[in-house]
């Protein structure tokens, strides 16, 4: 059946001004695949001689009855071609014919055609990605090579492993900080466990971060310093001292120093990567783990299962905890759990990879102002300097940490089995879903 010859029938049985002299198309499509039957009237006001004038009278009001003609014959119509269509379908499907096997080629072939147009979509979003990564380093400073962008983890891969903005415990806390302390006495120092980012947020801070009332009062004097301005190296009580020993234990050189004036800015660190890098350097924790790491049971002859503790020099005391995963909780929960004064806990990852907006929330909390991020200054190099800190070949600046942990993590977080189902065990589940931090993926099971 021809549409387009049909409508020609239509148009011209009876006298000139008949059967729809205003429609310019009628489309008629049984597609084969999906079997959608489409019909588009166009249909403007009628402009039509009659005599030497023309009427631009609405061919619906003239012909009104015509058109219900017309559109009961064009339902027939398509009602016939699809009928039509069907059988010759099935009587194609029951023979076998060439045209039929035709038909499944170009049925897979539209089908491939859609799975490539997904996989262009799937490019562009990866360039995208990637990109965006591109422009991150342009902004602190870094010409990234052909190398480095093929090693670098892509913007939506990170995400996937972070999450799609900083996280943070303690923010409701801010505001109390701010209340009760005055401006000119307000300070914000680290906090936190080794290997946590300690020395990463403290630079960022140092070099983005003032208080305002501060910086006005100490800036015209030529031998102002950072802390002047508001950003300490570390809490009074020590930035690796537990909180419980918050008003039993001062650094030194903070003897004179309010303690209740600082804000501790509390770096934590994914346990399963953190336990790793204790393993390597574990400063001043003792535990067995020289063949197995992060040894956190030890498995008997009879199958029982015990913790392996861990001692720990904190606060010139030697500590003791039930496992290296217990520290961990510990540490932190004296944090969130026991303490009675403003703090604020913030992700590693996040001072990695996101340090602008980071930093800002950081510095706003304690009623600080961060510079414009045209100005941001990024810590490239390793934040750790000096000695106490393993090899200097082995500290990673910012291109080599986005590297190292910018990857998906590896079966079981790289643990033996017994280590991995300890971590589960051990582990504090609510302070780690409140931190946005992820198990890694068990081992595949294989039938």
């Amino acid at each position: 059946l021809n549409a387009r010859d049909t409508l020609l029938r239509f148009k011209n049985r009876g006298d000139s001004r008949c059967c729809f002299p205003g429609v310019s198309e009628l489309l008629l499509k049984a597609s084969h695949l999906r079997l959608d039957i489409r019909i588009i009237f166009i249909m403007p006001i009628n402009t039509q001689r009659v005599g030497n004038s023309l009427s631009s009278t609405p061919i619906f009001v003239l012909h009104a009855h015509k058109i219900v003609v017309f559109c009961s014959g064009a339902i027939f119509i398509c009602l016939f071609a699809v009928n039509l269509h069907l059988v010759v379908n099935l009587e194609k499907q029951s023979i076998g014919t060439s045209e039929s096997w035709q038909m499944q080629n170009f049925a897979i072939q539209n089908s491939n055609n859609e799975i490539q147009v997904d996989a262009d979509r799937h490019d562009n979003s990866n360039n995208t990605s990637t990109n965006e990564v591109i422009d991150y380093f342009r902004r602190a400073g870094v010409e990234l090579d052909n190398e480095s962008i093929e090693r670098l983890p892509t913007w939506s891969q990170i995400e996937s492993l972070i999450g799609k903005k900083p996280v943070f415990r303690g923010l409701d806390t801010c505001e109390t900080f701010r209340n009760n302390v005055p401006p000119l006495s307000r300070m914000l120092g680290s906090a936190g466990m080794f290997n946590s980012g300690t020395n990463l947020v403290t630079r960022l801070m140092k070099e983005n971060c003032v208080i305002p009332e501060r910086f006005n009062k100490y800036s015209p004097d030529p031998k102002a310093s950072k802390e002047d301005y508001g950003i300490r190296w570390q809490c009074p009580w020590g930035k690796h001292t537990p909180a419980n020993f918050k008003n039993n234990h001062t650094a030194p050189k903070n003897e004179e120093t309010i303690k209740d004036h600082c804000l501790p800015i509390v770096t934590v660190r994914n346990p399963f990567d953190w336990m790793i890098s204790m393993c390597h350097i574990p400063y001043t924790a003792r535990w067995p783990h020289n063949k197995f790491c992060p040894h956190l049971v030890t498995t008997y002859s009879n199958g029982e299962k015990v913790p392996v503790g861990v001692k720990v020099k904190l606060a010139e005391q030697w500590l003791n905890f039930d496992s290296l995963a217990d520290l961990w909780n510990e540490f932190y929960a004296q944090y969130y759990r026991d303490f009675e004064y403003p703090y604020l806990i913030v992700r590693f990852e996040d001072l990695t990879f996101r340090q602008y907006e980071t930093t800002k929330t950081i510095c706003e909390c304690a009623g600080g102002v961060v510079k414009p991020q045209d100005m941001f200054k990024y810590i490239i190099k390793s934040a750790k300097q000096g000695p106490g800190h393993g090899k200097v070949s082995d500290r990673t600046g910012m291109v080599d940490a986005w590297i190292k942990y910018g990857q998906p993590k590896q079966v079981k977080g790289g643990f033996s089995d017994e280590d991995y189902d300890a971590a589960i065990e051990f582990l504090s589940h609510e302070f780690m879903e409140s931190m946005g931090y992820k198990y890694p993926p068990p081992a595949p099971i294989t039938v």
